[in-house]
């Protein structure tokens, strides 16, 4: 059976070179910002250099980035028009696969479930080869037995098999995270195809949030995939995640966070080289056995599962983007600050995905049967990304002024220091152009407004990209540097499941 590092080892080697790299991290985004003031002090003419370079390459990256944007709504757009189901119905494989979809749940409520359920029941593939499997947490108590004993009632009988999960709490070794659960309503699962005389390298498992909204085309778009891949088994299968279910109702705040996180998303489709697993996703249920599920002590689950799978395909795997959407909730509360605070905490978790580092260098890096430079730039990517994620925010926003203060009284008498934050101010001003594209892709894929709200909300949708440079910093740096901080003293987070709240008003 395949093993993954344990990031709790006991073992005091490993326990070294696990906490050298969860370090790391911080290490490198820390002395960034000690070591910009301290070359501020010694050459502040070449960090004012440095401010202007590292300024032009963001406005060259969100160039690259819009076309990216462009072209993966394109994409997007096209495939939506595209009948999946007519292109592989007369297919002779088609009959051969069945899909089980694992809804994860903890404190959400029926209603939520029931709207996720709903949308695979209305998706145009065929019902009888699908199982659905709900899983639920045991700590949820009476909660969970009334979600329970309500969607059995609503939904026997519809698939090919609906099964409640109960994942019991305090298993020694696992922590309250949502890879637990998931391993746990994976293993049942196995059981259930057995007795269903299904093979398991028939399935392909789809595991979503529990308030994912499939389009109705999501599962034969996904069969297409799976057909068109020469080896399906080393591969996963990442939809657009477009935070649309409560997109409206949301505040401003969230609304930037939620769309720039499918934009992001959305443009890493058409970077296939840098693609990871994220939220909702699906993969063949036989690799999933093989590299022997989520680890159930880590936070990170939806990514980890794809740094076992490459390490155990000796980086053999990818993920193959599909252009199409699967809808989800944005962040919301009645009290504007606890939304923010809710905000905040989930990009906190996201941003604790970094906690890969550590247990990727301890596999896929020392696996000598993996391609070199193909390992190094994976794992290059997942250390810059996390990297500028911290960084380039307060950089960009502050360190323009650190030459000026600390480069003493002949650099501020200089031209360029009288200039510098001038020329910063101007390209950062065409950079932000780039929102004319982003805002109107924004207003192409919402859905429609509820009649309650008047013509000013769709203002609200225009004006709300000005509350950008605030977001980067409060809701994108500094929850990466908490993630970054924490990992760095061991003061490690627990999975926090973010609320699900919708006005149905």
């Amino acid at each position: 059976m395949y093993t993954y590092p344990d990031p709790k080892t006991k073992d005091k080697k490993d326990l070294r070179i696990q906490r050298f790299y969860e370090m790391l991290p911080a290490v490198l985004t820390i002395g960034t910002f000690i070591l910009l003031i301290i070359l501020s002090l010694l050459v502040p003419f070449w960090v004012a250099i440095f401010i202007l370079i590292y300024n032009l390459y963001w406005l060259f990256k969100s160039v690259y980035l819009s076309i990216h944007l462009i072209y993966a709504y394109s994409e997007l757009k096209k495939d939506l028009k595209i009948n999946w189901l007519d292109k592989i119905k007369n297919n002779e494989k088609f009959d051969y696969w069945y899909h089980a979809v694992m809804l994860l749940t903890y404190d959400e409520s029926k209603e939520i479930l029931e709207d996720s359920i709903n949308a695979i029941k209305n998706s145009n593939y065929p019902l009888d080869k699908m199982i659905v499997v709900i899983a639920t947490e045991e700590r949820e108590g009476d909660f969970r037995l009334e979600k329970e004993k309500y969607l059995l009632k609503r939904f026997k009988g519809v698939f090919k098999d609906f099964i409640v999960t109960n994942h019991p709490d305090g298993i020694e070794g696992e922590m309250k995270a949502k890879g637990a659960n998931a391993t746990f309503g994976a293993k049942i699962l196995r059981d259930k195809i057995k007795s269903l005389d299904i093979k398991e390298d028939q399935v392909i498992i789809s595991v979503f949030d529990s308030d994912t909204i499939v389009s109705p085309n999501y599962f034969a778009g996904l069969t297409y995939k799976v057909m068109q891949e020469d080896n399906p088994y080393k591969a996963s299968y990442q939809p657009l995640p477009m935070y649309h279910n409560n997109i409206w109702e949301a505040p401003a705040f969230a609304r930037v966070v939620a769309i720039s996180s499918s934009f992001w998303h959305m443009m890493e489709s058409v970077r296939f080289d840098r693609m990871v697993t994220f939220s909702s996703h699906s993969m063949m249920f036989k690799t999933l056995i093989k590299v022997n599920y989520w680890p159930v002590n880590m936070v990170s689950d939806d990514s980890v599962i794809y740094w076992k799978c490459v390490d155990f395909y000796n980086g053999d795997y990818k993920v193959v983007p599909i252009h199409l959407s699967v809808s989800l909730d944005a962040v919301q509360d009645k009290n504007p600050l606890v939304a923010f605070s809710n905000q905040y905490k989930q990009l906190r978790r996201w941003a604790y995905g970094i906690e890969n580092l550590a247990t990727t260098m301890r596999s896929y890096a020392i696996n000598k049967k993996a391609p070199f430079f193909q390992k190094w730039r994976r794992i290059f990517n997942m250390i810059i990304g996390h990297y500028t994620w911290a960084t380039s925010a307060i950089i960009l926003a502050f360190y323009v002024w650190a030459p000026i203060i600390f480069g003493g009284k002949e650099f501020k008498d200089s031209v360029l220091s009288n200039n510098l934050p001038i020329y910063v101010s101007t390209i950062m001003n065409i950079t932000l152009t780039g929102v004319i594209i982003t805002t109107y892709i924004n207003i192409v894929l919402l859905p429609p407004k509820p009649k309650k709200y008047s013509f000013i909300r769709n203002i609200m949708m225009y004006l709300q990209w000005a509350l950008i440079p605030i977001v980067a910093l409060f809701l994108g740096s500094l929850p990466a540097i908490e993630a970054q901080i924490r990992l760095f003293l061991g003061k490690y987070l627990g999975f926090w499941v973010t609320p699900k709240i919708r006005n149905k008003d």
